[in-house]
């Protein structure tokens, strides 16, 4: 499942530049990738239903990033916050001083 984190760190770029969506990503017997829009199926379903080697989900929510890994031998799940929600928790959405101007 070592391609878990590179997808992983390829969905948090693509968070990053704004995209929210759902993918699930097939690893087909021949070694070739296949990509589906959405995350709804089961991986397992799916591995038998196309005949793939590994499945791979894509999930992003609320600036969570998530990849669900899995293939014969098990399964995984890694999970990152996406660089503007960390941003957002380090700049709070408040005003924490106030200008004064004055006319001189």
């Amino acid at each position: 499942m070592a391609r878990a984190a590179e997808v992983l760190e390829t969905a948090q770029a693509c968070s990053a530049a704004g995209s929210e969506g759902e993918w699930t990503l097939l690893l087909a017997a021949g070694g070739g990738w296949q990509m589906l829009a959405g995350a709804a199926h089961e991986p397992r379903a799916l591995a038998v239903t196309h005949g793939a080697q590994a499945v791979l989900r894509v999930l992003r929510r609320a600036g969570v990033v998530r990849v669900e890994g899995w293939d014969a031998s098990g399964r995984c799940m890694l999970e990152s916050r996406s660089t503007g929600q960390r941003m957002e928790r380090l700049v709070a959405d408040q005003r924490l001083y106030a200008a004064a101007a004055s006319a001189g």
